[in-house]
Parts: structure tokens; C-alpha cells; sequence
């Protein structure tokens, strides 16, 4: 399982309607607004991206005081 640190910036991330809508449909409205000034070095995509994509991906686990654990291989 792999330990990915998650940085914080002061703008804001620009996250599609279609994430946005699935997370509020998981009900996770409330880590919207934090996790939009957050990034994280995604091993799948091979670039920076914000944490919300994370909780949609097959590979997530948990995301525990600013590190998300990602099953990845």
C-alpha cells in the first residue's frame, strides 16, 4: 500500500461537474471545500491532482491526517 502526502496550495482546483456530483451523491459534501486547495502525486495518472478524484478511484483506501493510502500496484 502506498503512503501519498497531500500539499497544500492557496488557489483553489477547478473540479468537473460529474466529480463534484458523485461525491455529493457518496454524501461527502462537507470535504469539498478543504480538499479543493489540496493536491496529491497520483501514481495512476502520473501527475498532480486534487484528493477528490481519489475518493473515486478504485484504488483509495483511506485518507488519514494529510497522506491518502492507495492500493496502486
Amino acid at each position: 500500500m502506498r503512503e501519498i502526502a497531500v500539499k497544500k496550495i492557496n488557489k483553489s482546483v477547478r473540479i468537473p461537474k460529474e466529480i463534484r456530483s458523485e461525491i455529493k451523491r457518496m454524501r461527502l459534501e462537507s470535504k469539498i471545500k478543504f480538499m479543493k486547495k489540496e493536491l496529491v502525486n497520483c501514481p495512476l495518472h502520473k501527475k498532480e491532482i486534487s484528493p477528490l478524484y481519489c475518493l473515486l478511484c478504485e484504488y483509495f483506501v483511506r485518507r488519514v491526517k494529510g497522506v491518502v493510502y492507495c492500493r496502486y500496484p
